[in-house]
C-alpha cells in the first residue's frame, strides 16, 4: 500500500491551496481528483481575487493573506496575473453616498480604497460610460487571474517543483483516519483533506449534515477580446454589487439603496443578479453573474437571465467591438452566514468547503489556517 503524509481529495482551488501549504512544509502529498481535470466552480468564475468583498476581521485578513500566496505561486510558476485593483462605478447619487460611507469606515481595517471623481474613474477605465457617471471607488487589493489557466498551471507547478503527486480520474469511495479507498487501491496516510466543492452527498455527506450549506448556481459569459489589444484596466462592478458583498453591510445607507436598486432594476433581485467584468491576458472579457439557490437548481440555463446581465452592463460599460462567444454556469456550496465550513469527518479527516463565490479569494489563506497544525 502506498503511503503519504497527506491525501487531498479534490483538485479545485481549495485542494490546490491545501496541497501547496502542506508540500512547501516538506510533507509528501497526493491529490486525488475524480475528473480528468478540475472542471468545477474553480474554473468557472471571473478569476477575481477580491479582498474588498470580505467583511473586516478574520475573513478580510484571510483574503489578504490569500492574495499574497496567489502572487507568490504565480510568480514562481510563471503564470499570468494582474494586480489591477477594482473600480466600483456609481451612476446614482445614492450609490456614491454608500461608497463615501464605506471609504470613511475603512480606515485601519485593511482595505486600500479611495474615492474617484468621474474623470479620474474614466482615466483608469475608459470603457466606463461617461453619461451619468457620478464617481467611483478604487480599491488596490484586487488581483485578476485566469482561472482556467491558473488552476491547471498551479497544479503543474506543484507537481514539478513541490513534489505533489496528482491522480486524475480517481474516485474516492471512502476516507477514514489513516486510509483512503479508491477503485485503484487503498492509500495509507497521516491526514486526509476533503475539498470536494459543492458535492454535499459524497464521502463528506455525514460530516456535513446540519451544516446549513446550500448550493448556488450562477450564469456567466465570456466575450471576444477588445479590439487592438485594448485593456479595460481595473476589474469593474457597479451599483448592484454594493448589496451583494457583506463588506458593505455596515454602511448606514445600504437598506435605502437596496430598495432603490430594486425599484430601478425590477426582477434582478429575484435572480440574484449583480454585474462585474474582468479581463484576462487574452483580452477576452468575463461577465456575470446570477445566483440561484437551493435543491431545485437544474442544468438548464436561462437566456433571459443572460439578457438581463448584458442589459444592466450596457448601461455603464461600453463593450463595443466584442461579442459573446461562451456561456456557462457554475455551482458552489455556500453557508448563509459563515465564510466557510470546516468540520472533521474522522479524527484526521478534515472537510473544508462552503467558501461560496469567494473561493478564489479565500482558499490560500483558509488552507494556511486549516493546515497549521499538520505543518507544525
Amino acid at each position: 500500500m502506498e503511503t503519504f503524509d497527506d491525501v487531498v481529495i479534490g483538485a479545485g482551488i481549495l485542494g490546490l491551496a491545501h496541497a501547496y501549504h502542506l508540500a512547501t512544509a516538506g510533507r509528501r502529498v497526493v491529490v486525488l481528483e475524480r475528473s480528468s481535470y478540475a472542471q468545477g466552480a474553480s474554473v468557472r468564475n471571473f478569476g477575481m481575487v477580491w479582498p474588498l468583498g470580505q467583511p473586516r476581521g478574520e475573513r478580510l485578513d484571510t483574503a489578504l493573506r490569500s492574495r499574497g500566496h496567489w502572487i507568490a505561486t504565480h510568480q514562481a510558476a510563471g503564470l499570468w496575473f494582474d494586480p489591477c485593483g477594482s473600480i466600483h462605478a456609481a451612476y446614482h447619487d445614492d450609490e456614491l453616498q454608500l461608497l463615501r460611507e464605506f471609504v470613511e469606515g475603512a480606515v485601519g481595517a485593511g482595505y486600500e480604497v479611495r474615492l474617484l471623481d468621474a474623470h479620474e474613474a474614466r482615466d483608469l477605465s475608459p470603457r466606463l460610460r461617461a453619461e451619468g457617471l457620478r464617481g467611483a471607488m478604487f480599491s488596490a487589493t484586487e488581483v485578476c487571474v485566469d482561472p482556467r489557466r491558473s488552476v491547471a498551471g498551479v497544479a503543474a507547478w506543484l507537481e514539478s517543483c513541490c513534489g505533489v503527486q496528482f491522480r486524475f480520474g480517481t474516485t474516492v469511495t471512502a476516507a477514514t483516519t489513516g486510509r483512503v479507498t479508491t477503485p485503484a487501491g487503498d492509500l495509507a496516510c497521516d491526514r486526509v483533506w476533503v475539498c470536494t466543492g459543492d458535492d454535499l452527498n459524497g464521502i463528506a455527506a455525514r460530516a456535513l449534515e446540519g451544516s446549513g450549506l446550500v448550493r448556488c448556481k450562477l450564469q456567466m459569459m465570456r466575450t471576444s477580446a477588445l479590439p487592438h489589444c485594448e485593456r479595460v484596466g481595473p476589474m469593474l462592478p457597479a451599483g448592484l454589487t454594493l448589496r451583494h458583498y457583506t463588506s458593505f453591510g455596515a454602511c448606514p445607507s445600504l437598506p435605502a439603496l437596496a430598495a432603490a436598486l430594486d425599484a430601478r432594476n425590477p426582477g434582478y433581485a429575484a435572480r440574484g443578479i449583480h454585474v462585474m467584468v474582468s479581463q484576462h491576458e487574452s483580452g477576452m472579457l468575463t461577465i456575470g453573474d446570477s445566483h440561484e439557490y437551493g435543491e431545485g437548481i437544474g442544468p438548464f440555463d436561462s437566456t433571459e437571465t443572460d439578457a438581463m446581465i448584458l442589459r444592466y452592463l450596457d448601461g455603464w460599460f461600453d463593450r463595443a467591438g466584442t461579442q459573446v462567444v461562451e456561456r456557462w454556469h457554475g455551482v458552489y456550496a455556500k453557508h448563509p452566514t459563515d465564510g466557510w465550513v470546516v468540520v472533521d469527518a474522522d479524527e484526521r479527516v478534515c472537510v473544508v468547503t462552503g467558501v461560496g463565490g469567494a473561493g478564489m479569494t479565500l482558499s490560500f489563506g483558509l488552507a494556511e489556517t486549516t493546515t497549521a497544525d499538520a505543518r507544525s
